[in-house]
């Protein structure tokens, strides 16, 4: 059974597909902007917890105390840890959707990288993987 409730400027060369910057989303809002992103191949840009990050869904759904996540592909915007350094999997993100806001679908290039199994999303809803024409491994 799923859970209940399910969150500007041009940013390396991407343009906004929707405003939702300074309005407040519904739960359902941000659910349906993520997963759509995933399933379509586009990257989106959110406040995480606050902070601003552009990312690239790759999983969405839910894990088994039935808290919606999104293993996303983190391509810019801000980090509370600083620069990481580069290297196999240092990009991957495992987020929570309920500290996602102020989500915008971006046209911009998709973007992926190596990573070890994902972990994140134990009961996956959509994911890149559910687009026929496109393999998100290859970096397209």
């Amino acid at each position: 059974m799923k859970p209940k409730g399910l969150a500007d400027d041009v940013i390396l060369g991407a343009s906004c597909r929707c405003s939702c910057f300074g309005r407040e989303e519904s739960p359902e809002d941000i659910h349906r902007l993520v997963r759509a992103a995933a399933v379509q191949h586009r990257p989106i840009v959110a406040l995480y917890d606050g902070t601003r990050r552009l990312m690239c869904p790759h999983v969405l759904g839910y894990n088994q105390p039935g808290q919606w996540r999104v293993f996303c592909y983190r391509c810019g915007g801000e980090s509370r840890s600083g620069p990481r350094p580069n290297g196999r999997g240092v990009n991957w993100r495992c987020l929570s959707l309920k500290k996602l806001s102020s989500v915008e679908s971006l046209d911009g290039p998709w973007q992926t990288g190596p990573h070890a199994r994902q972990r994140c999303v134990e009961n996956i809803e959509a994911g890149a993987e559910d687009h026929a024409d496109h393999d998100p491994q290859n970096g397209q």
